[in-house]
């Protein structure tokens, strides 16, 4: 039983050859079909998600897609990697600096060298061997915030390259320190100047700050409108404006900016900046944009005009928010009760009044309500001709 051939039925491999009929043609045909089918749909799932991925990139964050920009960058990547130091000018004092160079100019980033500090690193004042004086921020640890902090900083100011800006000379990886570089600004901060000198020989007067306000607004304008592609800052602040010996004001520390294309409106962002200075509509929307910045610059002018701080918890609660107590005063026609003393006459009563009316237009609560910053540069522009 079950025996084929001679004692049963012909086995299917005695099926002669020129004989196709059997079902192993059924078999064959199928299979390929099915083989045919499963390769045409594969082939079909893999360009959708390719596709959908390329309608994702296109649509996508506008903070990764300007990251991965920036990640392309051969010089950045090339100082990030190793310890070779990238020179963005060729100024004559710097064309053969070392890393030796900057570690023997910092003493060895000794405490005495210490001119600054910010969110995570410390800056030096370093004496080059060619007499040049030269500010040396160093940024230490091993932190995705402080690398991304790192290529914000590099980004901005290797495009962006206005009076207005603390000039960049160069940057580098040494260790585990990330080595920026910049143009030694003799005057310090305008925080400083405002909030810290005691000495009443050496106040600010109105004419300087006047000065100060409208070289900051040029500054921001250029990043904001000629700068490409346009750079949203999102941390002004009087820390971050430098005065050189002339008391020209240059903004400074790009570590939040952030790059925005001619169709971007605003970026995403985590909350941050300088308590005081931050826009109220940063914490609903967690969106950075353009206003922000302006919001953030009209704090400044509130500073210039009060000589007081954004925030004050050693004042009464009804006057610790500049902000708030400004438009308190303002709403009660106390104007002269707003203006620093030591800035206050008559002769420049009409200017202290205009810059307030600029200040409180970029302080608007409504982001919408509130000038760009190069109408702000021009109603500056009007103070200072005489005009409203």
């Amino acid at each position: 039983m079950g025996l084929c051939g001679a004692l049963g039925p012909p086995c299917v491999s005695e099926i002669e050859p020129g004989d196709r009929s059997g079902p192993n043609k059924k078999i064959g045909l199928s299979g390929i079909l099915g083989i045919t089918i499963s390769l045409g749909l594969g082939i079909i799932l893999l360009l959708a998600v390719v596709l959908l991925n390329m309608v994702k990139k296109d649509a996508g964050d506008p903070i990764d897609n300007m990251e991965e920009d920036i990640y392309r960058s051969h010089r950045l990547s090339e100082a990030c990697s190793s310890s070779k130091l990238v020179l963005l000018f060729q100024n004559s004092y710097c064309k053969e600096l070392t890393i030796g160079d900057l570690l023997q100019s910092t003493d060895n980033f000794d405490q005495a060298n210490i001119i600054g500090c910010g969110g995570f690193g410390l800056v030096y004042k370093a004496n080059l061997p060619s007499g040049t004086k030269v500010a040396i921020k160093r940024l230490s640890g091993d932190c995705g915030q402080m690398e991304r902090e790192f290529r914000a900083e590099v980004e901005a100011l290797s495009r962006a390259q206005h009076k207005n800006l603390v000039p960049l000379q160069g940057y580098c990886r040494h260790g585990n320190d990330m080595l920026l570089i910049y143009s030694y600004m003799e005057n310090g901060s305008l925080d400083y100047w405002l909030h810290e000198r005691n000495d009443e020989g050496s106040l600010l007067k109105w004419d300087a700050r006047l000065k100060i306000a409208h070289g900051a607004a040029s500054g921001l304008a250029y990043l904001h409108k000629v700068c490409e592609p346009n750079i949203v800052h999102r941390d002004i602040k009087s820390s971050n404006i430098l005065l050189d010996e002339k008391f020209e004001a240059h903004l400074a520390d790009f570590g939040l900016s952030r790059l925005l294309n001619p169709y971007n409106t605003h970026v995403t962002t985590d909350l941050v900046g300088t308590l005081g200075y931050i826009p109220p509509e940063y914490s609903q929307t967690l969106t950075a944009t353009f206003k922000g910045d302006v919001y953030s610059f009209g704090v400044v002018l509130l500073e210039l005009l009060t000589g007081r701080r954004p925030v004050d918890v050693c004042k009464a609660k009804s006057c610790r928010d500049l902000v708030s107590w400004v438009l308190q005063m303002k709403y009660a026609k106390k104007e002269e009760h707003i203006f620093d003393p030591s800035i206050f006459s008559k002769a420049h009563g009409k200017q202290l009044l205009g810059v307030l009316e600029i200040a409180c237009k970029c302080i608007d609560q409504d982001p919408r309500s509130r000038p760009a910053i190069d109408q702000v540069l021009l109603s500056l522009d009007g103070v200072l001709a005489g005009e409203n």
